[in-house]
């Protein structure tokens, strides 16, 4: 068996680096921020090193350390502000001598917050998607959108097949950028599929017909993670049209965190995510057209757990949170269903409930049938 390759030291990435971290004033040290994949900058100098190096790496693997003239590179100590209605993506970028030196804060008017850290490739990424906002394509096709809206919706309906989404290989995946996408937050750009031609025709044709692509997608998603940055990159338009979700209720973040806690435990895989989960059900509310939901659970942890424990966990009364689904599956990571456990009815049985919206509309009819 080949021996896992040692752990560089610190004096042994500052050589190869050129420069040492210092942690007093390291970007975005005065409030807690996430990488582009979600996982905590560490409060370590060796974490912090380590992550520079690593880009370091991967950089000269790519041979791409050369910058491109082409690129839309944030300016130094300059503040650079998107926005689409009342959703904000800020990026600052600093003059410390390190490859994460942009701070992103990304704002939706519903009250979200989400402070990241990014590499200048993954910033200029981001502006370069912005850019295109001011780009319009070709105008639209005149017989064509004469026709009555509605008509023209149902022209799409039939020209949209049902289709998947999913992430191939989340450790080298071209064709979902979140760093470009968040510069987008109306989600217009986003790559759903390059198989849908109606979204490729013009400006106008991908407005209208955006919307309905998204109902007939389902998306699956192996973590958390993924889906918030998912649900992000997919801006307003996204986020208030899916329709249908299968979602693992993992995080490799969350799992990572409890890795470095206790390195030795047999039991993380039985424990339920804590890190990320606010965060993911804070986005899950506003996909306001949701109707199917399915979430995958390690089943000894279903069958196992205790049912006061399972009901109790912050994470659960989080995701309970999330209610008026009309359909709710709970499945095993063997793709299996697993509903008749005792756990899984309580849940489904809790998202499937009328949330407190329903539950006032009908309060209201009540009320207007009896006066």
């Amino acid at each position: 068996m080949a021996k896992a390759k040692p752990s560089p030291t610190l004096a042994e990435m500052e050589s190869k680096l050129g420069y040492k971290i210092d942690p007093e004033t390291y970007p975005g040290e005065s409030s807690k921020r996430f990488y582009s994949d979600l996982r905590p900058i560490p409060d370590s100098t060796y974490g912090k090193t380590r992550k520079e190096f690593e880009e370091y790496e991967e950089r000269t693997y790519r041979k791409d350390e050369k910058t491109n003239s082409e690129k839309v590179l944030p300016e130094l100590d300059v503040v650079k502000t998107i926005v689409h209605g009342q959703d904000t993506v800020t990026l600052t970028c600093s003059n410390h001598v390190v490859f994460y030196n942009v701070t992103v804060d990304v704002h939706h008017g519903y009250g979200f917050d989400l402070p990241l850290l990014f590499t200048s490739n993954e910033a200029s990424r981001t502006l370069s998607i912005a850019k295109l906002q001011l780009n319009p394509t070709c105008s639209p096709i005149p017989l064509f959108f004469r026709l009555p809206r509605e008509v023209r919706d149902k022209i799409y309906t039939f020209a949209l097949p049902m289709g998947k989404w999913q992430i191939g290989d989340v450790d080298n995946c071209d064709e979902f950028d979140f760093t470009g996408s968040i510069g987008d937050p109306s989600g217009f750009y986003f790559p759903l599929s390059s198989e849908l031609t109606v979204l490729r025709v013009n400006r106008q044709m991908r407005q209208e017909a955006l919307p309905i692509a998204y109902r007939k997608t389902v998306f699956h998603l192996d973590d958390m993670d993924d889906l918030i940055k998912l649900l992000i990159a997919v801006g307003r338009i996204g986020r208030h049209n899916i329709e249908s979700l299968e979602l693992t209720w993992e995080s490799r973040a969350d799992c990572e965190l409890k890795w470095d806690e206790a390195p030795d435990s047999d039991d993380l895989f039985l424990m339920l995510p804590t890190f990320h989960v606010a965060t993911c059900v804070q986005l899950l509310k506003q996909c306001k057209r949701l109707k199917f939901l399915r979430l995958y659970f390690e089943s000894d942890l279903i069958f196992n757990m205790s049912p006061n424990a399972f009901k109790s966990d912050p994470g659960i009364c989080e995701l309970c949170s999330v209610r008026g689904i009309k359909r709710v599956q709970i499945w095993s990571l063997g793709h299996e269903p697993i509903e008749q456990c005792d756990l899984a009815k309580w849940l489904k049985g809790e998202m499937e409930s009328p949330g407190e919206e329903e539950e006032n509309k009908k309060g209201i009819g009540k009320r207007d049938c009896n006066q």
